[in-house]
C-alpha cells in the first residue's frame, strides 16, 4: 500500500497555519469542515476582531516518503508519463526543461504531455493517444482549470486512474488560488483512499508554504517554482529501477488555449538558461481551444475558459 496524503517538501517540511475567522458579533463555532486532510482549528475563547480579509491557506501535515514507498521501488521499468496543464507545461522541454532535468538524472524515461488551458478531460485525450505506448508509472496535475462541477471532475479523474492501473499513479493536488479548488483536492484524496496504487503529492501545501513558488496570480510558477515542482515529482518517484534515463518527445505542445498571462514565455535555448513566466495582477482567463468539442460536460475543456 502506498502512503496516503503525502506531500514531499524538498527542504520545506512545513505546516501552514490557517487564518481568518468569523466576523459576526456572535460566538465563534468550530467550522463544519476543515481543509482537506487537516484538522479544524481550535475554538477561540473570545471572538476575534472583525476582518474583511479572507484566507486560502492550506493546512495539512507533510511527511517524507520512505525509500521503499517511492514509485521507483515498486516498478520494474523506468517509463513515466506526465500529464498536465500550463503549470506542468512550464517544466517541459519547450520551456524550462526542469522536469526532464530532474527525472532523467534518476534514470527515468519521461514524457511530459501538458498544454496550457486544459481541463481534466485532457487526460483522456492523452491516454487515448499514448496509453498503448506502455508506461510503468504516471503523474497527473489537472484541476487548475475547473468548471465548478465536482462530480464531473471526479468521473474524469477516476477514469484516468482506472485506465492506468495497476501501475502507480501520482496525483498532485492543485494550488488553492480559488476556494473552489479545495473541491478538486478533495477528489484527489478520495482517489488515494480508494485506489492503493495512487500516491498524492500535496502541491497545494508546497505552493502555500512558499509564496516565491508562484507568480502574482498565485498559480503559475516562477523560475524557482518550476524547479521546486520538478524536484517534488523527482522525490516521489525516487530512483528508477533501470537505466538509462531519457527525455521523450511529446506531440502535446499546443498552448493556444492560454492567454499571455497563463503561458510560460521563454523557450528553452540550446544551453541551459533561466526562464520566466508572465505574471498577472488578477486571475488569468484564457479562451478554450477551438478544437475542443462543443457541448462537453461541465468542468471540461468545452465549458469555460482555462486558467492554467
Amino acid at each position: 500500500m502506498f502512503l496516503r496524503r503525502v506531500a514531499l517538501l524538498l527542504g520545506l517540511l512545513a505546516v501552514v497555519s490557517a487564518c481568518g475567522a468569523a466576523a459576526s458579533g456572535q460566538g465563534v463555532d468550530p467550522p463544519a469542515t476543515a481543509a482537506v486532510g487537516g484538522l479544524p482549528p481550535a475554538t477561540p475563547t473570545t471572538a476575534p476582531e472583525p476582518t474583511t480579509t479572507t484566507s486560502t491557506a492550506v493546512v495539512r501535515t507533510t511527511v517524507t516518503l520512505p525509500l521503499d514507498a517511492k514509485v521507483g521501488a515498486r516498478v520494474a521499468g523506468n517509463r513515466v508519463l506526465l500529464i498536465g496543464d500550463s503549470v506542468m507545461a512550464s517544466t517541459s522541454q519547450r520551456y524550462g526543461g526542469e522536469m526532464c532535468d530532474a527525472l532523467v538524472a534518476l534514470g527515468w524515461q519521461a514524457e511530459v504531455d501538458a498544454e496550457s488551458g486544459r481541463f481534466v478531460d485532457f487526460g483522456d485525450r492523452v491516454l487515448d493517444e499514448r496509453l498503448a505506448a506502455g508506461w510503468d508509472a504516471a503523474v497527473i496535475l489537472l484541476g487548475n482549470n475547473y468548471g465548478e462541477d465536482q462530480p464531473t471532475y471526479r468521473r474524469y479523474l477516476e477514469a484516468m486512474v482506472m485506465r492506468l492501473s495497476p501501475q502507480p499513479v501520482v496525483l498532485l493536488t492543485v494550488t488553492e488560488f480559488k476556494p473552489s479548488r479545495a473541491e478538486v483536492n478533495a477528489v484527489i484524496f478520495e482517489m488515494a483512499q480508494k485506489y492503493p496504487n495512487v500516491v498524492v503529492l500535496d502541491w497545494a501545501v508546497v505552493s502555500a508554504a512558499d509564496p516565491s513558488i508562484t507568480g502574482a496570480d498565485g498559480l503559475h510558477l516562477t523560475d524557482p517554482g518550476r524547479s521546486v515542482l520538478a524536484q517534488q515529482v523527482a522525490e516521489v518517484l525516487g530512483t528508477a529501477p533501470t537505466q538509462p534515463g531519457k527525455c521523450l518527445a511529446s506531440s502535446f505542445r499546443d498552448d493556444s488555449s492560454a492567454t499571455e498571462t497563463a503561458t510560460p514565455t521563454t523557450v528553452k535555448k540550446s544551453t541551459k538558461t533561466t526562464t520566466t513566466v508572465a505574471r498577472a495582477t488578477t486571475t488569468p482567463v484564457t479562451d478554450p481551444a477551438a478544437t475542443d468539442p462543443a457541448g462537453t460536460d461541465p468542468g471540461t475543456s468545452g465549458s469555460s475558459p482555462g486558467t492554467g
